[in-house]
């Protein structure tokens, strides 16, 4: 079990973090909210094919709580972190929406410890803030002052997108108590299609005529490694507790250095590398735990 959660957050992490860049690929041709059912229009067709092979043996039913709590998760997961984090960034700058969206752990703990009744130790509290002090530190450079003298409106979008992912985890977390993660993410993926395909009709004045080779290629990679991510993610969320799962997301300002560095050939620096590690002691806090009876992933 330790393997598979390691190989499924992995996978989704990694499938995360690039989605910014694809993202920002995609975004210099096609509008924000048009990307999105351009993106989820595509995912849906790649999952119902593997929802509906899955649903012939699951034994479980969607009643009408679950078809609420799945309508919702549409909502969370996918339509207003689609809508809202490309809107903001309008508004603000890269390293503090970077900051602002990192308190989705933040989010994850409350609500776990509320709706969930997950227990919280203090050890977890002392790693989800040494984990937000690592990934602000990182995402700014160290340069505190970069979070001042923003627009308002744009800084309260980010977290807005935060508390939403963090709402998604504690639906998806009840949902996947009774069913199985594939129709999970595929249903919500076309709930997401149908409603931002919707909205997209709203910028048809922007739509482009033709994309290039480049766009096309990151739109497509940007949807498959979605469906394949979220997945993987879900997967592992059904078999750990919440908050443990959504702390590795302090994890992505790391990834996403590292992948600007392997394919942007930006630098590295010794700054960089302390911040990352200070990361880290505070995820690590939260994922490895005493013999003494706590729970492990």
């Amino acid at each position: 079990m330790k393997f598979r959660f390691l190989l499924e957050t992995t996978i989704a992490l990694f499938v995360f973090a690039s989605a910014y860049a694809l993202i920002r690929i995609a975004l210099s041709e096609i509008p924000p909210l048009t990307l999105g059912g351009i993106r989820f229009v595509i995912a849906s067709g790649v999952m119902i094919p593997f929802a509906v092979k899955r649903h012939r043996s699951d034994r479980s039913r969607f009643n009408a709580s679950d078809v609420l709590a799945l309508l919702g998760l549409g909502v969370v997961q996918i339509v207003i972190p689609n809508a809202l984090q490309n809107i903001g960034m309008e508004y603000t700058t890269a390293s503090v929406s970077s900051v602002l969206q990192s308190t989705t752990p933040v989010f994850t703990l409350a609500l776990s410890f509320t709706v969930l009744k997950e227990r919280v130790t203090a050890r977890d509290l002392m790693g989800m803030v040494i984990g937000m002090i690592g990934v602000t530190l990182l995402s700014t450079g160290g340069d505190l002052r970069s979070l001042g003298g923003l627009v308002l409106i744009g800084n309260l979008l980010q977290v807005a997108v935060a508390a939403s992912y963090a709402a998604s985890g504690i639906v998806g977390k009840v949902l996947l108590k009774r069913h199985d993660p594939i129709l999970v993410v595929s249903i919500c993926f076309v709930i997401g299609a149908v409603v931002l395909t919707v909205l997209a009709f709203l910028e048809r004045t922007s739509w482009p005529s033709s994309l290039s080779g480049e766009v096309i290629a990151a739109v497509l990679i940007l949807s498959l490694s979605y469906c394949i991510g979220l997945f993987a993610w879900y997967d592992a969320l059904q078999h750990t507790n919440a908050f443990r799962l959504y702390v590795l997301l302090f994890t992505m300002p790391i990834l996403a250095v590292a992948i600007s560095v392997v394919v942007l050939n930006e630098a590295f620096t010794s700054a960089d590398i302390t911040f990352s590690a200070i990361t880290l002691v505070g995820v690590a806090l939260t994922q490895f735990r005493r013999r003494n009876g706590e729970a492990r992933p």
